[in-house]
């Protein structure tokens, strides 16, 4: 008995483009590529509304854009599961004095990986419970 496994047709990646980028690439391709117009049939009481594709790509190509970007998708997720934090950044801060007290404003922090590389910009009121958890830096140049 053979086991059966389905190769997928995924577009090969862009030299370059990570899989984040591959997957909102395919996501732009599969925007244009499924584009819709509405067009009428018939007369009076019997009109009906046909909708159909706005350019006429063979279906093997609209298999292998969807196939793509569900590919990439799942490459890029997996890859963001396996991320760990590893320190913040806060970006934009001023001093301000506050009650004849000088403050540290933030307005808004990096979240980096172990290695220093960007996850994402996070919500400071979701980054509280952390700021003891996580080496942070401040980025030089301050705004005041």
């Amino acid at each position: 008995m053979q086991s059966e496994t389905k190769e997928i047709d995924v577009f090969g990646k862009n030299i370059g483009m990570n899989n984040e980028e591959m997957w909102k690439q395919c996501e732009l391709l599969k925007s244009v590529a499924f584009q819709t117009i509405e067009s009428k049939s018939g007369r009076g009481k019997n009109i009906r509304i046909i909708k159909e594709y706005k350019h006429s790509i063979p279906s093997e190509v609209m298999d292998r854009i969807s196939n793509s970007c569900e590919y990439y998708k799942n490459l890029y997720e997996k890859e963001m599961k396996n991320r760990k934090i590893g320190s913040l950044e806060v970006i934009k801060y001023k001093f301000e004095k506050i009650d004849g007290e000088p403050k540290i404003i933030i307005d808004m922090i990096k979240v980096l990986d172990e290695n220093g590389c960007y996850i994402k910009f996070a919500k400071l009121e979701k980054v509280l419970n952390f700021l003891s958890k996580y080496p942070i830096k401040f980025k030089d140049n301050v705004r005041t």
